[in-house]
């Protein structure tokens, strides 16, 4: 046994430790980065060699070596450190998103992979000149990209075609997407560039075993090898990266809410320029703020607006349900026209989509008489009603209790308000008997998910489709020719800067479901606001005049890409302790940048606790840094907030 020698080890630790170096021992010679198991309080945890140090005063416990020349790249270290310097707070977050706690499961086997093979690859179809344009703009230059492509013009036979390049330059590519539910989908596309040995997915859902073997190889491979997941896999630690591209980069959940609340755009945008590789944001609606910050600092916009699979046609029209000649006597929540056509699709054996930005029953059970309603006594919102359970739930923290069988306070009857997916499905099985109706969101088991079930549905197995914003993202449905849009303004109200450009990427990615080429279709827009503007730029796919427009309202307004901008906000047991602290860190902040409120947030109690909010303001995002890494420890930040709901 060799004399001892001492390490700082990076430690994979949870949000409430603000430090996450110390000092361990071992009698192996450690490089840095040379990943570890230490022991840290009662539990084992993975961690890094950050460097050589000298003994300490005080003992220390012994690192562990987890395998021979298992060692963190230090392209990933500089990501670490690019993370503790943007989004401050939370370093032992920030290691455990490159060291997570597989690790310490990783086996000899976890190191064998089987043959490369080329097997499976096949011949793509060929390039339309719209695709090939857009090749050759995405080539020329090494800056970040933007790709905006309308539904259906085939920015994944782009993606293929600039893959298969990559891997010729002997690089590996890493894709990210931001639905497990379109894992088959992308899957293919990317087994016929690189074969299926060559093809490596990372998400919560794959099976403990094939995360540990995704994550050894993204280490163990120089090139050949296409990595592809939602937002964690922008952790990965691989090797030799040549092409980050990011799908559907509009999305929303490409924005961690919790913890170290990153933005995963710039995460792609720092793990990008560490690598010095290619970067594309693709989408069929960009975001504003970040397609911005590319084409100021040097980027470029690409576009695409030619369908790639022949001609279709997809026709809108927008249902006025203020006027009562559009109402069904038997159903208020589809109009006649949108019954009519799904009746017209069932019988010529095409399908129909139904869109609704809210699951369950109903968001609310009402008395008409005296008023009351099911709220949640720990939030102050309405409880959800779900008729398959029969229960009200809270989903906000999750409360469940019964519900009761009419009003507690005059005993009248209840009625319920605001319905969600549930209801929907509930009166379709009413109206088409015989139908074969499929309902996804998030209430789903993982056997009733789209993930499980996405072939099938596309293969016909479904007549009539409904769900949340998890029915949006990606879907290629030969078959379908209806889609309806229920309650198609309901996020175009909340007060939030947002809350236009949500609803416009919303309509357009469930209305770009058809005319992909398969044939015509036609899309329902239920609303009670037909006059707002945003129904003309998704009805006329006008990206690019939205994002002027929106620009031109950013700056009038103050609010991002025009100024970068913090939430900060407490949760206190009562108000007036909320109301308290942050008037006190708006007092200390105005001066140094803008400050707007104090004021309640939009959920103004949660899990009984209130919550107050004020939003800064600056020119220069590292001020904002500087100031939220000051904040007391019961006081939470969100640094580039996408919603201020």
């Amino acid at each position: 046994m060799g004399e001892a020698k001492y390490y700082l080890i990076a430690v994979s630790l949870g949000a409430t430790w603000s430090k996450n170096q110390f000092t361990y021992h071992s009698t192996d010679s450690l490089e840095i980065g040379d990943v570890v198991l230490v022991p840290f309080g009662k539990a084992t945890r993975p961690g890094f060699v950050v460097n050589q140090t000298t003994k300490p005063k005080v003992d220390t416990k012994e690192a562990v070596r987890v395998f021979d020349k298992l060692a963190i790249p230090n392209t990933s270290i500089d990501l670490v450190k690019w993370l503790d310097k943007n989004y401050p707070g939370m370093p032992g977050v920030h290691t455990q998103f490159i060291l997570p706690g597989l690790v310490k499961d990783i086996k000899d086997k976890d190191f064998k992979t089987g043959t490369d093979s080329t097997a499976s690859v096949r011949n793509l179809p060929s390039l339309t000149p719209t695709q090939t344009k857009a090749i050759k703009e995405l080539r020329s230059t090494n800056k970040p990209q933007v790709l905006y492509g309308i539904t259906g013009s085939g920015k994944t036979r782009v993606y293929q075609e600039l893959a298969k390049e990559v891997l010729d330059s002997d690089k590996n590519i890493l894709v990210i997407y931001p639905e497990i539910s379109l894992t088959s989908h992308i899957k293919k596309a990317f087994e016929d560039v690189v074969g299926e040995e060559n093809l490596h997915f990372y998400h919560s859902k794959n099976t403990p075993a094939n995360q540990r073997k995704t994550w050894v190889s993204a280490i163990k491979n120089s090139s050949g090898k296409i990595f592809i997941g939602p937002r964690s896999a922008l952790f990965l630690p691989i090797n030799n990266l040549g092409l980050v591209v990011v799908d559907e980069a509009h999305d929303g959940s490409l924005k961690q809410d919790s913890g170290s609340r990153y933005n995963g755009l710039m995460v792609a945008g720092a793990l990008s320029k560490i690598h010095k590789s290619k970067l594309i944001l693709g989408s069929a609606t960009p975001p504003v703020q970040e397609t911005s910050y590319i084409l100021n600092s040097g980027g470029s916009l690409v576009i695409m607006l030619d369908l790639a699979k022949g001609e279709s046609k997809r026709s809108f029209e927008i249902i006025d349900m203020t006027e009562k000649y559009n109402i069904s006597t038997g159903n208020h929540l589809i109009s006649k026209s949108l019954q009519s056509a799904i009746s017209k699709s069932l019988e010529r054996g095409k399908q129909s989509l139904l869109f609704l930005n809210r699951r369950g029953t109903a968001r609310s059970l009402i008395c008409e008489s005296c008023g009351w309603h099911g709220t949640c006594n720990r939030c102050d919102s309405s409880l959800t009603y779900h008729h398959d359970s029969h229960n009200l739930i809270c989903h906000l923290c999750g409360k469940t209790q019964n519900t009761p069988s009419s009003c507690p306070d005059c005993s009248n009857q209840l009625k319920l308000k605001s319905p969600g997916t549930k209801a929907i499905e509930n009166d379709l099985q009413k109206l088409f008997p015989a139908a074969k109706i499929m309902r996804f969101d998030s209430d789903n088991k993982k056997a009733d998910s789209m993930l499980e079930n996405y072939r099938k549905v596309r293969d016909g197995g479904a007549d009539i489709i409904i769900g949340t914003q998890l029915i949006t993202k990606g879907l290629d449905l030969p078959n379908l020719e209806t889609v309806g849009i229920l309650q198609a303004d309901s996020s175009l109200f909340l007060p939030d800067y947002s809350s236009l450009e949500r609803t416009f990427q919303l309509l357009t990615q469930v209305s770009g479901r058809v005319g992909r080429g398969h044939g015509d279709g036609k899309v329902y827009v239920q609303t009670y606001n037909p006059e707002n503007k945003v129904f003309d730029y998704v009805i006329n796919q006008d990206w690019q005049s939205f994002y002027e427009q929106e620009l031109k309202d950013r700056v009038l307004s103050g609010f991002p890409p025009h100024k970068f901008m913090a939430r900060v906000w407490v949760n206190k047991s009562s108000e007036q302790a909320a109301q308290k602290t942050l008037e006190k860190l708006a007092s200390d902040f105005r001066g140094t940048v803008k400050v707007l409120g104090p004021a309640p947030s939009f959920y103004g109690k949660k899990a009984g606790k209130y919550s107050w909010q004020i939003l800064l303001f600056s020119s220069s995002r590292s001020k904002l840094v500087s100031l939220v890494d000051s904040l007391p420890a019961d006081t939470y930040f969100d640094l580039d907030p996408v919603s201020l709901l």
